[in-house]
Parts: C-alpha cells; structure tokens; sequence
C-alpha cells in the first residue's frame, strides 16, 4: 500500500497525520455498513494517544475475530485501517524517540 510506503519514509510528525487524516477522511467510502468502531473516522485527530486508542480500538475488533465474523469485505478494511493505524503510530513514535535522542556526536566520549 502506498500511503504505508509514504508514511514510512517522511520526516516529521505533521506530515504522519497529514496523511493518516487524509487517509481516515477516505474510510467513510470504503465502510458503507459503518462497521469500523465508533471513533475512528472522526477528525481531527488529536495527538499520538489518539492514534494509539484509535490502532488498539481497530487491533481488539481484529483480535476477537469479530471483523471475520462480519464478512471478508469488513475483514478486510479493519485489517487495513489497522495497519495503516500501526504504521503511523510507529512513525510518530520513532520521530519523537529521534528528536529527544542525543545527538551521535554528542555521546561520543573524549579523552
């Protein structure tokens, strides 16, 4: 998935929820039985433990099996929302532990 590709490789956390809101704006389309938990298509989003609740809340419903249950088509965009969730969770993560980590030079020891 492309915006999976994308999301992997930017720099900065606006850019990760630029594309994850342009990317939850597009699941009212996919969702046509509103099967995806309440919340989740919800914008704006509001920081990084609204991803999190956001991914955990898709995660619970594919872990009990309740989306296969729903039929493959469903299966399928909560397996994908869920994914796209992780991704930029991860990414927002990494760019945060980036940002507050020590430069390299900065840990180097000198004798």
């Amino acid at each position: 998935m492309q915006i999976l590709d994308v999301m992997r490789k930017v720099n900065t956390e606006n850019e990760v929820k630029f594309l994850l809101a342009a990317y939850v704006e597009t699941l009212p389309f996919y969702d046509f039985a509103h099967s995806l938990p309440h919340g989740i298509t919800d914008l704006p989003l509001a920081g990084m433990e609204d991803v999190r609740d956001r991914f955990e809340a898709l995660l619970d419903i594919e872990l009990s099996g309740g989306a296969a249950q729903a039929g493959e088509r469903v299966h399928a965009i909560v397996r994908e929302a869920a994914e796209v969730f992780g991704v930029a969770l991860t990414r927002l993560r990494t760019l945060r532990t980036n940002v507050h980590a020590p430069a390299a030079r900065d840990t180097e020891l000198s004798f």
